[in-house]
């Protein structure tokens, strides 16, 4: 594979043989998937939204790790919605609108509803 520009520093960036999410290669850190994903709490018939690069972690924090807040008090969760963007800005800028009124409303009107 090619190598691209240098970045800040002037040091080269050699890209990885293969994907290996936080691998570490030359000080920098690599991961290049981000999932906005959307929890559902059936019991309690509640919503969650998050992003993050693991969401099979993520899920697991939810429902066995968290010690306090919001995703204790309704489980069990489970993801009802994933959409995965190539970097954590756009991943991001998606969560804020899925938390937006309008967001929200296409959760319970075209996800939830079809459950």
């Amino acid at each position: 594979m090619q190598h691209s520009y240098p970045p800040a520093g002037g040091r080269e960036f050699k890209s990885p043989s293969r994907y290996e999410p936080f691998q570490l290669l030359e000080g920098f850190y690599f991961n290049n998937m981000y999932t906005v994903y959307v929890l559902h709490s059936k019991g309690s018939d509640k919503i969650y939204i998050g992003y993050s690069s693991d969401v099979e972690r993520r899920l697991a924090d939810h429902n066995e790790k968290a010690t306090k807040g919001y995703t204790l008090r309704y489980r069990p969760w489970t993801i009802v919605y994933t959409e995965t963007f190539a970097n954590k800005k756009e991943a991001i800028r998606r969560e804020k609108e899925l938390k937006s009124a309008r967001g929200r409303k296409f959760i319970w009107e075209e996800i939830i509803a079809k459950l």
